[in-house]
């Protein structure tokens, strides 16, 4: 079994010398508000779409401040791709990983999310936080380098309110692992839109 496959955690220690891997990652960063990010009419125009900081301050303002410890994760309605990995990778080419094309963070955005906001993690409904899951990868480096969790592929997202719940992440503790497959859950204390 892959580390990074379907749903899964990508601990720091992926692509980041010295950083947790994720048998070292406590608890207490496994658990904690979410915040889900609908872009599904955005992304079903741009297939590339790229959460912005517009987004995030979009949420803030109809939400409030985005809550310490939180897991922000975006939904474009990618999970109803699955099993189809010619449409999850949005590719004619699936042996070619430069050409995967799909929604995601922007780097501007996630820099503003760990410079401005306490998070946990940043997470998307697609195969990976950045664009293409190519060499340079830089929503991934920026996360790892505070210590912050990659979750991808997550699904279901439309079960979930866009804020109110509190996320659960399961992460196998594989000894050394840059990452975990997870069954993400989480509970609603608040029914809210």
């Amino acid at each position: 079994m892959s580390e990074h496959t379907l749903t899964h955690v990508d601990a720091p220690a992926h692509m980041s010398m010295g950083k947790e891997h994720i048998n070292e990652i406590p608890l207490e960063k496994l658990i904690g508000p979410a915040v889900i990010l609908d872009v599904k009419r955005k992304a079903a125009r741009v297939q590339e779409y790229g959460i912005s900081i517009t987004d995030l301050l979009d949420w803030e303002r109809r939400f409030g401040r985005i809550p310490d410890g939180a897991a922000v994760i975006m939904n474009s309605g990618w999970d109803q791709r699955y099993p189809y990995p010619y449409a999850v990778f949005n590719t004619r080419n699936i042996s070619n990983i430069n050409t995967y094309r799909v929604p995601s963070w922007t780097f501007e955005a996630a820099d503003w999310l760990l410079t401005n906001r306490r998070v946990i993690a940043i997470g998307v409904d697609t195969p990976s936080v950045d664009f293409s899951t190519g060499e340079t990868l830089p929503v991934h480096r920026r996360i790892f380098s505070d210590s912050v969790i990659a979750l991808e592929g997550v699904a279901n997202l439309d079960s979930l309110p866009l804020a109110g719940a509190t996320i659960y992440i399961p992460a196998l503790k594989l000894y050394q692992g840059s990452g975990s497959p997870t069954r993400i859950f989480s509970k609603v204390s608040i029914l809210s839109t």
